[in-house]
């Protein structure tokens, strides 16, 4: 019997996509915002104290929050795209996966792969945190991370191909290799070092909601695209 076709693989996807971005563009308006603005606040204050004239924002407040929710449905679509014709081209791979198990698995790995694990390395930073002149140094650790956990994915995936041709144990090893992948990469990436007059809890409660934003997303995409596969059975 034949697969479905990547339009209807491609339909369930954008609709989790919007979904994921909607509930994390959400989360982040009502519980994120505030301590962005109560970081913004300290960071002015105390630029005041210092004599130093506080920066001009590019935009303002009300413009960066109907910004960050258009983001996120962008970033929902973006993401359910690639994520949906990664799992019409990975059919050969699975054969034996139906393609809402096969959804699950790939959209675990990209969540982990290109958001959770650079995040852990390098996680966010409210405003008034870290050197300004560090900022694009610190863009390219975050991409050479996630580029890397990407790459170990895809070599995994690769292996675990070869590996179950071979009747050997595939995901005990694949998974193995992965991790241990993951750990030299994590212990030969530098490390930033940013010095901030930003209290430190802000900045654990902001890294705490941040992450929690990663989780929001990516599990809304994880569980809802499946769900859909698994509803609708039309070939």
């Amino acid at each position: 019997m034949m697969g479905r076709s990547l339009l209807a693989i491609l339909k369930p996807a954008l609709i989790s996509g919007l979904l994921a971005g909607a509930l994390a563009g959400g989360f982040h308006l009502f519980l994120t915002e505030p301590l962005i603005d109560r970081a913004i606040a300290i960071d002015e204050s105390t630029q005041m104290v210092m004599h130093a004239p506080p920066g001009e924002p590019v935009m303002g407040r009300p413009a960066q929050r109907v910004g960050l929710v258009l983001g996120f449905l962008l970033y929902g679509l973006g993401c359910a795209l690639l994520l949906g014709g990664l799992v019409y081209l990975t059919r050969s791979y699975f054969p034996a996966w139906s393609d809402a198990k096969r959804s699950f698995l790939l959209a675990s790995t990209l969540g982990w792969s290109v958001a959770i694990f650079p995040f852990l390395k390098y996680p966010a930073n409210p405003p008034g945190v870290g050197n300004p002149d560090t900022i694009s140094h610190r863009q390219e650790l975050f991409l050479t991370s996630m580029g890397l956990a990407v790459l170990g994915a895809i070599l995994v995936l690769l292996l675990n191909t070869y590996l179950r041709r071979a009747g050997r144990l595939a995901w005990p090893i694949g998974l193995g290799i992965y991790g241990a992948f993951l750990a030299a990469v994590f212990v030969a990436l530098p490390t930033v070092s940013e010095q901030s007059h930003i209290p430190a809890e802000l900045i654990r409660e902001f890294r705490a909601l941040s992450l929690t934003g990663h989780l929001v997303f990516w599990g809304t995409i994880g569980g809802i695209f499946p769900w859909l596969l698994s509803g609708n059975r039309n070939r």
